[in-house]
């Protein structure tokens, strides 16, 4: 008996850990843009501003409806572009995969994202479905080294 109290404390303390990691983790990304996402395949582009373009990371995270990520295209200010797809569906509360941003000189000048919201207008009446909303967050390890 004093095995499995042990056992549950244990897991329930590990699990208690993870969650405090992740929570002190989340608070590194910040906010770079918010999108509404239409039915249907559009592209859409975000513009950093002042030090959002110094980032080392970006995710998009999904706080409302479904959305199906088709690619991603972080265009740096020397011209140079780097393209990531197959990213997948992402669903309430989801984040895509982390992706780096190229380092160098060049600063981030803008983000394309190419996505759809699944659904349709009429599930949309129906109240079957919402447009996606996706936040794109930013994370720059850069300046957590230089404080």
């Amino acid at each position: 008996m004093n095995f499995r109290v042990s056992s549950l404390l244990a897991v329930s303390l590990s699990l208690c850990g993870a969650l405090f990691a992740n929570a002190a983790l989340a608070d590194d990304w910040f906010k770079i843009a918010d999108k509404v996402v239409d039915y249907k395949s559009e592209t859409d582009e975000v513009t950093p501003k002042f030090d959002e373009k110094n980032v080392t990371h970006i995710r998009l995270v999904c706080t409302q409806g479904t959305v199906n990520l088709h690619k991603i295209v972080l265009h740096m200010s020397d011209g140079s572009d780097k393209e990531v797809d197959n990213l997948g569906v992402l669903t309430d509360g989801m984040s895509s995969r982390v992706i780096s941003v190229p380092k160098g000189d060049a600063k981030l000048k803008k983000i394309s994202l190419k996505y759809d919201s699944v659904g349709s207008k009429e599930m949309a009446l129906l109240g079957l479905s919402k447009k996606a909303h996706v936040d794109v967050m930013g994370k720059d390890d850069d300046k957590d080294k230089s404080e």
